[in-house]
């Protein structure tokens, strides 16, 4: 740790996941629910961390199944960080993305990201997930590399 520095970027801490939630791909952006359980954020939740990865059975993999575990399933809780710069998964369709523009939770309410507009007010500042670090085109998909932002959001 450099001198000075209360923390590492990207440093991981582990958290309960919600008994009923599935994590299907890797770094979906993470909300608390009022239990203290991170849940898929919606866009109009605060955002709280990322997932390290996805809640993929490895050893159901293994044997060729595709198996997802639940927060049940997951006792330890999940990986997660609230700090550093991630490819984050975009939903279905986004807004087209210049660096520096804020990214948001999806209105997909699936964990995934989308562009948006400038912050306008204090609910803007709670929504934000971080600021672009590419440009992406209307409706391209993928990922956007994004350096995070997080509120000190907790449960509702």
């Amino acid at each position: 740790m450099g001198e000075g520095r209360a923390f590492n970027v990207g440093q991981m801490i582990v958290r309960p996941l919600e008994a009923a939630v599935k994590l299907l791909v890797d770094a979906l952006v993470l909300s608390i629910d009022a239990n203290g359980d991170l849940i898929l954020c919606t866009n109009t939740a605060t955002p709280y961390a990322i997932a390290n990865r996805s809640t993929q059975d490895k050893v159901a993999r293994t044997a060729g199944i595709v198996q997802f575990n639940t927060g049940a399933q997951t006792p330890g809780g999940v990986p997660v960080y609230r700090s550093g710069i991630v490819d984050l998964p975009l939903g279905s369709d986004n807004i087209a993305i210049k660096i520096g523009d804020r990214i948001i939770c999806h209105a997909d309410d699936d964990g995934t990201v989308n562009g948006a507009a400038a912050e306008g007010s204090v609910a803007d500042i709670l929504l934000t997930v971080g600021f672009a670090e590419e440009v992406k085109a209307t409706d391209e998909g993928g990922t956007v590399l994004t350096s995070l932002k997080l509120p000190n959001g907790g449960a509702p």
